[in-house]
């Protein structure tokens, strides 16, 4: 179960889906973070702070696997030297896309070896890659509660999580 201070930050969840959302992609790449999959499958799909949008595999709005398809093909193409990873699709077990900001930022999973998963973010404005070691849930937490500031992704300001169908 998610964290209180996750909940603090993010306010009441709507349990939008079992862990089974993941079951398709996670066929390919392997079981994907827990936590990230608890948060989005009692948040879904949505907004927070007004500037990230999360996908999620079973949402009409925000469908992980059309966003993937989609824009993957984009970082894999425009930015290879910069982005040092290859992309799922492409590689069963490349860096998956879970969510894009307001200025075409692009927020992945990337396999760290042994199952494990970290947060890796190319900063369009920057052209810039960059690793975090957060799993998602803390990783925004921080950011909503001003722990870590990131210039250019006003979370702390805005905060809240907004839901898409």
């Amino acid at each position: 179960m998610l964290s209180r201070r996750v909940i603090d930050a993010f306010g009441d969840y709507r349990q939008y889906s079992s862990l089974d959302a993941w079951e398709g992609i996670e066929a390919s790449t392997g079981q994907l973070p827990v936590e990230y999959k608890e948060f989005c499958s009692l948040y879904g799909p949505g907004i927070i702070g007004r500037f990230i949008k999360i996908f999620h595999p079973d949402s009409q709005v925000a469908n992980m696997h059309d966003q993937i398809s989609q824009m993957a093909p984009l970082y894999q193409e425009l930015y290879p030297q910069k982005i040092p990873y290859e992309m799922y699709p492409f590689v069963a077990d490349g860096a998956i896309l879970w969510a894009l900001s307001a200025q075409s930022d692009a927020f992945f999973l990337v396999p760290s070896g042994w199952g494990d998963w970290h947060i890796g973010v190319w900063y369009r404005q920057w052209a810039e890659w960059e690793e975090y070691s957060d799993d998602v849930p803390t990783w925004l937490t921080r950011q909503v509660v001003g722990e870590l500031e990131i210039p250019g992704i006003p979370l702390k300001k805005y905060g809240g999580f907004s839901g898409l169908a």
